[in-house]
């Protein structure tokens, strides 16, 4: 409300309205990367404080800078935007997957939903030698050089059971096409 005054009726409707769904390839950015990029840092006070609350207070790296990305703060946004049911529908960055510092936000996870879908398509340009070979091509082509992942994240009230988790890797040595 205090960044845009103009939008912040509209905004309060909205947010007063369930959202059951959300689809979404949000961006990659961990932010301003110098003075001169014309990319500055937003400060998200709220949203931040909620990641401390949920995937930091979770985590035991030390480092948990990783945690303030624009798509994880979006994952952290859907999440409490869903409230008791519904589903997220992201395609983003796969590092959350294995990374030590994201381990808070795996654990979230488990917390908050009820099932759990990761379709994890590779494609890590960051790597080489054999373990590049086998990261394959990247489902996005030379757009990125991270891997990629497909999320589904379920909420369901009426469900008894959380942090269901149903994985699939597509395998090894895959060109883009296949």
């Amino acid at each position: 409300a205090d960044l845009l005054p103009d939008n912040s009726k509209k905004r309060t409707k909205q947010k007063k309205s369930p959202i059951k769904v959300i689809i979404s390839n949000p961006p990659y950015s961990m932010g301003q990367k110098s003075e001169n990029d014309n990319a500055q840092n937003i400060k998200y006070t709220n949203l931040d404080e909620k990641i401390r609350s949920t995937y930091a207070k979770n985590s035991k790296a030390v480092r948990q800078s990783a945690l303030y990305d624009s798509y994880i703060r979006s994952f952290r946004w859907a999440s409490d935007r869903l409230q008791s049911d519904g589903i997220i529908a992201y395609i983003t960055n796969a590092n959350w997957i294995e990374s030590k510092t994201t381990d808070g936000l795996r654990k979230s996870f488990t917390e908050e939903f009820n099932k759990i879908y990761v379709f994890n398509l590779r494609g890590n340009a960051r790597t080489s030698g054999d373990l590049r070979k086998k990261e394959g091509g990247n489902v996005f082509g030379e757009g990125t050089r991270t891997p990629i992942t497909i999320t589904f994240l379920v909420k369901n009230s009426t469900s008894k059971k959380n942090g269901e988790i149903f994985y699939y890797d597509i395998g090894d040595y895959l060109d883009r096409k296949q």
